[in-house]
């Protein structure tokens, strides 16, 4: 296997040669010999500032072990434990033995052999044998897979410890976000369709699964932080045990939602839509905050000592969009201008026109990771309508 050395974060990193994945203008990772995916620094980048934040706000003692699932080149394992001050050691896994030798060669290679334990298991195994034989307790785990998350989700979510942070990469945005909605029957559990407001669908009904799979458990979710990002969301999630907690959980946070086409609006609750219209249900999903405004901002704060990061400018941008969006609501799903617009029977309005009319009639508003052309409010559809409207006369 041919390979090439890169530089990301604090690593130095050999991967496969990527010239063998390309056919035209298309880089395709899934055909290198171990997978690597440079799309993905962002969201490694992003890792390291959330694991870093956690072991300084919840992580119940130092140092702390760590899990990486799916390891491919070890690039993940390698930069958390360089990056990270208070990790102990990282077990970087992987089934295929190239990949292993990949990882044993990079932790070498930065100096951080002794805390990058390597195994070549299944998964799920890896996560069952250190939960039932050596019984260690692990405070953050990282399923990064290619495709969905939800064959390694029991498992890494039994693993991870009371108040650890678990990880989780989906980037099957087509059956999370409705249109392939038998598949998403299957693999979350969820009925689906298509809407406007997808793109936060699809997180929602992956935070849902993900929470419903706890509570089997007796363990309860509160994401720290969660976003959509390229082809691709990410989640991490705070862990306590107790079935009280989780029934909580369940009985305030999972719910359905309602799409009504004649509004081409998602509403997150079930409602009546206009003209005797029957809604189509989608659910169960996630009802509650997608990311805690506290942790946002400390991850915030602490991004000065991270200026080496490749995508520092665009942590910074989603950073601050995430946290106007957690002030606006809670429980609040996003506008897509452009449809509600569609829906009147009007052309769009400046959407910087409309934040600042809501602004004016006391509702909180701000734009939202999700869509250039939506907003996040707390205004009902109501409202936001009636000023489209106005806006064309």
């Amino acid at each position: 296997m041919n390979t090439v050395v890169i530089r990301e974060g604090k690593a130095l990193i050999h991967i496969p040669d990527p010239s063998h994945a390309i056919q035209g203008n298309r880089f395709e990772p899934a055909w290198l010999p171990v997978f690597y995916n440079p799309l993905m620094v962002f969201n490694r980048d992003l890792s390291i500032l959330v694991l870093d934040t956690y072991t300084r706000l919840y992580a119940p003692h130092k140092p702390i072990k760590a899990i990486d699932a799916l390891s491919g080149t070890g690039v993940r394992a390698v930069r958390l434990a360089l990056e990270v001050d208070d990790i102990e050691y990282i077990h970087a896994n992987d089934i295929d033995p190239l990949a292993v030798k990949l990882i044993e060669f990079n932790s070498m290679l930065n100096n951080v052999g002794e805390k990058v334990k390597v195994h070549r298991m299944d998964a799920n195994r890896l996560l069952n044998t250190i939960r039932t034989e050596h019984h260690e307790p692990i405070l953050y785990v990282d399923i990064d897979p290619f495709g969905s998350p939800a064959p390694f989700a029991r498992e890494a979510l039994y693993t991870t410890g009371h108040h650890g942070l678990a990880a989780f990469t989906a980037t099957d945005l087509g059956v999370l976000e409705g249109s392939k909605p038998r598949p998403a029957r299957r693999k979350y559990w969820v009925e689906i369709r298509k809407t406007p407001e997808s793109k936060e669908v699809g997180l929602r009904v992956l935070l849902g699964f993900l929470a419903r799979t706890a509570a089997s458990l007796d363990k309860s979710i509160r994401p720290l932080l969660s976003y959509y990002a390229d082809h691709y969301y990410r989640v991490y999630l705070l862990l306590e045990r107790g079935s009280k907690k989780a029934d909580a959980m369940l009985e305030s946070m999972i719910g359905y939602a309602t799409y009504c086409k004649e509004l081409k609006r998602t509403f997150l609750e079930q409602v009546s839509c206009p003209s005797g219209e029957k809604g189509t249900v989608i659910g169960p999903l996630w009802k509650g905050p997608l990311s805690d405004p506290e942790f946002v901002n400390r991850v915030r704060g602490g991004l000065s000592r991270f200026g080496y990061l490749e995508t520092f400018d665009r942590i910074i941008k989603l950073i601050d969009m995430l946290v106007a969006e957690a002030h606006v609501c809670t429980n609040c799903i996003h506008y897509r201008i452009d449809y509600v617009a569609s829906a009147v029977s009007t052309s769009m309005p400046p959407r910087e026109r409309l934040i600042e009319d809501l602004i004016s009639l006391g509702y909180r508003v701000s734009r939202t990771h999700f869509s250039p052309l939506g907003i996040r409010t707390n205004a009902p559809y109501s409202i936001v309508s009636y000023l489209i409207r106005k806006y064309s006369r």
